[in-house]
């Protein structure tokens, strides 16, 4: 082979492995601090997840993840519009955001703040419950 082939079959390898290494979610990795695993069954707005705590010893971005997405609408599964919370004990809740789930990865970033987190879902595209065969929670 000659050296100006095997120099473009090695970039084009490389094209490859970067486009393949960037299609992955964000929490693909093991480096995230924590992670829970569980599904929604005929949620209706509004509806909190259970709690957990984010000791925020790393920088990974909080993220929400949904699969096999149903809603009771003819017309199907939309969206779910996400909160973030942190819970505080002495005072109101603190939001870190809101992201529309539209059956896939949502990112908040990273709260840069050590303390007790959960969900709520605020808001369904098409419907008034949906059904998430799993879900999974990553910071």
């Amino acid at each position: 082979m000659s050296t100006q082939r095997t120099k473009t079959a090695g970039l084009l390898a490389g094209v490859a492995l970067l486009t393949v290494g960037s299609i992955a979610p964000a929490h693909a990795g093991v480096t995230a601090e924590g992670q829970f695993e569980s599904h929604i069954s005929w949620w209706t707005a509004p509806k909190e997840s259970h709690r957990w705590r984010d000791n925020n010893t790393t920088s990974d971005y909080t993220g929400i993840y949904f699969s096999g997405c149903r809603s009771d609408d003819d017309r199907g599964y939309d969206y779910a519009s996400l909160t973030l919370w942190k819970d505080i004990s002495s005072a109101p809740d603190r939001s870190k955001g809101t992201r529309n789930n539209h059956c896939g990865w949502v990112d908040y970033g990273d709260p840069d703040d050590a303390g007790s987190y959960y969900f709520a879902l605020t808001d369904i595209g098409n419907g008034d419950y949906i059904n998430i065969d799993y879900v999974k929670v990553a910071w």
